[in-house]
């Protein structure tokens, strides 16, 4: 596995000070609940970058390439390691939230990237990469089939595999007991990855194969079930359509983006952006795979170019499924009220499954993420900010590589009940005192507030988010323009 890089994670509650004009206006646009606000807290640029020279270098020998690529990067890149159990408790539930683990392309996408044979011709004598890059170009290939759709990867059997290792080895009390239904639960997504991942994850746990198929979401199971949100899985497709993803592409630094990748292939003329980004596809899916690898495609781009091409799926996701949508956190209510009902119960006395695994795609991770308030930035990612957000806590790389996942561990302790949530294996703090491994009564009485409402707490919203998402960007941009005049 790639060296992990620690990433800060925390929950706090949203203060709102000064401009008291500006506050009936901006409550009464606002959608999302507030409840349960998060902040990345101050993390170094440094991990962030793995090397400071953005001009052109020799891909093939550079120390530490760029292992950061949206929804596409490598589990191990980004993952902590605090799982842990605190002293004098125990644990008596795992909850855990989990997109599939590394894929395949799309049909679509495997057919695309075939165009890559033509476009490794056009490399001229005046291109500035060095030879062992254009030589790396030259013998690139692709062996991918239609068959390969969306399937999970080897490396993506790997990144559960060991998940569930961890989890055995830190939590014995919970997974040293058979698996029953009463014991254990698992629900997953009808699409072939996320079932094989969910599977893989139950025989490693286990050490058998499951007797009958995992448990499949029903299309009434609000807590997983997105579509009648347009939520219903990370897709390489539907990359395109929201305003401000589409104003980025189209903006300055993209075209300059592109023109760099054209002089470095030697061209007289600028390549079209999506043949930049089919260079790029093939360049992060085969840094996926093989994690060691110095993928042929990723010679072509400076770091710098790197980092504005993750900008991309940042904002994709950030409207799609984050702060930027106003039904983003709402989504993640019946499920994050699945977590905080199924604690509650433990601490009232009651008995529960000792493991609750929920295996999907993106936006069912996301979903929690933006309902707990985790990588809320004060500033809305933009088309026209990118610079001044190179320190955003919204970074998909962080939360949403693949295998992503959101943990939640209940505890009983000697000096009462405890919990604790990590991301990727980060501990979050929470509460008032950022604590990792918090008292549950103060955690119960934060989120009681988004979840007890049954009226609010569905996807019902979801019928008019046509109607919402049509004043969507307007909310976000007067959002910043008064927090721009309150600071």
């Amino acid at each position: 596995m790639s060296t992990r890089q620690r990433s800060p994670f925390s929950i706090a509650t949203m203060s709102v000070t000064g401009c008291l004009y500006t506050i009936p206006l901006l409550l009464g646009a606002m959608v999302a609940s507030t409840a349960g606000l998060a902040d990345w807290q101050n993390v170094p640029s440094s991990s962030f970058r793995q090397q400071t020279d953005y001009g052109r270098v020799c891909y093939r020998t550079v120390q530490n390439p760029y292992v950061y690529f949206g929804t596409k990067t490598t589990y191990g890149a980004v993952a902590g390691n605090d799982l842990q159990t605190p002293p004098d408790c125990r644990p008596l539930q795992v909850w855990l939230v989990s997109r599939h683990g590394t894929r395949y392309p799309s049909k679509k996408k495997i057919e695309e990237l075939k165009k890559l044979n033509e476009l490794k011709t056009m490399i001229t004598a005046e291109s500035t990469m060095c030879p062992e890059d254009i030589v790396a170009i030259k013998n690139w290939n692709t062996n991918l089939t239609k068959d390969d759709h969306y399937m999970l990867q080897r490396q993506g059997v790997e990144e559960l595999k060991s998940l569930a290792v961890r989890l055995k080895r830190q939590f014995p009390q919970i997974f040293n007991n058979p698996f029953t239904e009463a014991n254990f639960k698992f629900l997953t997504s009808h699409k072939q990855r996320a079932k094989d991942s969910a599977t893989v994850f139950y025989q490693t746990v286990f050490n058998q194969n499951p007797e009958n198929e995992l448990p499949i979401v029903q299309t009434s199971d609000e807590r997983f079930y997105l579509y009648k949100c347009k939520q219903g899985e990370d897709d390489d497709d539907d990359t395109k359509g929201q305003g401000e993803v589409k104003k980025f592409e189209d903006g300055p630094l993209v075209r300059s983006v592109v023109s760099r990748v054209s002089m470095a292939m030697g061209l007289k003329q600028n390549l079209s952006y999506e043949n930049v980004s089919l260079m790029l596809e093939s360049c992060k899916y085969e840094k996926a795979w093989y994690i060691q690898s110095r993928p042929a495609w990723c010679a072509v781009f400076t770091q710098y170019d790197l980092e504005i091409l993750e900008y991309i799926e940042d904002l994709k996701y950030y409207y799609d499924n984050g702060y930027g949508n106003p039904i983003g956190e709402s989504m993640g209510c019946p499920i994050v009220k699945d977590l905080i009902d199924n604690f509650k119960n433990l601490a009232r006395g009651k008995h529960g499954p000792l493991g609750i695994f929920y295996f999907g795609h993106s936006p069912n991770v996301l979903s929690v993420v933006a309902r707990l308030g985790i990588g809320k930035d004060s500033t809305p990612l933009l088309s026209t900010n990118f610079e001044q957000m190179k320190t955003r806590k919204w970074r998909t790389s962080f939360i949403d590589p693949f295998a992503s996942n959101v943990i939640a561990v209940f505890y009983k302790c000697r000096d009462g009940n405890k919990a604790m949530i990590f991301l990727n294996e980060h501990g979050i703090p929470m509460g008032k005192d950022d604590c990792r491994s918090c008292p549950w009564e103060p955690i119960e009485a934060q989120f009681n507030a988004i979840t007890t409402n049954n009226q609010t707490c569905n996807l019902n919203m979801c019928r008019n988010s046509a109607a919402l998402s049509s004043i969507n960007l307007v909310i976000v941009i007067f959002t910043y323009v008064i927090h721009v005049l309150c600071i």
